[in-house]
């Protein structure tokens, strides 16, 4: 009887993994830990254990054994670790882990990853970019109704890489969203800040914080770290020790609503 309580429970905490990888996989948390191209493999895996686990519990009282003679080296008397205990050491931290995550990245690692500079120029493998004149903005980029080029904050940082984008883009003006923190470099004056999204390529491990500063004149806005922001302003660009960094000099600057789950990272 306990040989065959041990295959059910054993059974079951296969069927556990199988059934966290098909909630996250279904789930929109799984934005927040991997990159579109890498989540069929949850599925995968998680239809794989589900499979495997289910056949092995709709089985648990089929009597096997080898019809060999003499010693065949299988253990026919049940693994030496107790079932109730790897399915409570599997269902304990799974529970308490998706019961108390926010699945949001932690406030200090925020902080260090969205203070570190990137050099634009080594950047360039994450953008797919085609040649790029001012007619060819025109033709692919809205304007707000107050004349801004409507553009992502990643295609912004990119163009510091880029001679042929940095001159089509200085000087005009672009409408981004992005979140807004202080300034930790380049900010001999004080009236910086930065304004920062999140990257994966793969997972969560590898995330990259894209900046980008922004200047402002005047006093610095009265808005809490991390806030989503949408700004409009002005291109150009400084070349510091080799490296082009992209600045906007701010003209207007609002709270924005976060985006949704899928559209944080991109």
């Amino acid at each position: 009887m306990w040989k065959y309580l041990q295959r059910a429970l054993f059974s079951c905490c296969i069927l556990t993994w199988g059934g966290v990888m098909l909630y996250f996989y279904q789930s929109a948390h799984l934005d927040a830990y991997l990159a579109p191209n890498f989540q069929l493999t949850v599925l995968l895996g998680g239809l794989a254990c589900s499979v495997v686990g289910l056949f092995n519990l709709i089985n648990f009282r089929v009597h096997t054994d080898c019809h060999h003679g003499g010693d065949c080296g299988h253990d026919h008397e049940g693994s030496d670790l107790n079932p109730i205990v790897a399915l409570t050491i599997i269902l304990f931290p799974l529970i308490f882990s998706l019961a108390k995550t926010e699945h949001k990245l932690d406030d200090a690692h925020l902080a260090k990853k969205s203070a570190q500079d990137l050099d634009p120029a080594s950047m360039r493998f994450l953008a797919d970019l085609p040649p790029f004149t001012k007619e060819t903005l025109d033709a692919t980029r809205q304007k707000t109704p107050d004349g801004f080029y409507e553009m992502n904050l990643l295609e912004l940082f990119y163009s510091a890489g880029d001679s042929e984008l940095e001159r089509v883009f200085t000087g005009l003006r672009f409408e981004t969203e992005a979140m807004l923190r202080s300034e930790p470099n380049r900010n001999p004056n004080g009236d910086r800040m930065r304004l920062y999204r999140m990257f994966i390529t793969c997972c969560a491990a590898d995330m990259k914080a894209i900046p980008m500063s922004v200047e402002f004149e005047g006093d610095l806005p009265s808005i809490e770290q991390n806030t989503w922001v949408k700004v409009g302003g002005e291109m150009r660009y400084e070349h510091i020790n080799g490296v082009t960094y992209p600045v906007m000099k701010v003209e207007r600057l609002e709270p924005t609503p976060s985006p949704e789950a899928g559209n944080i990272y991109k």
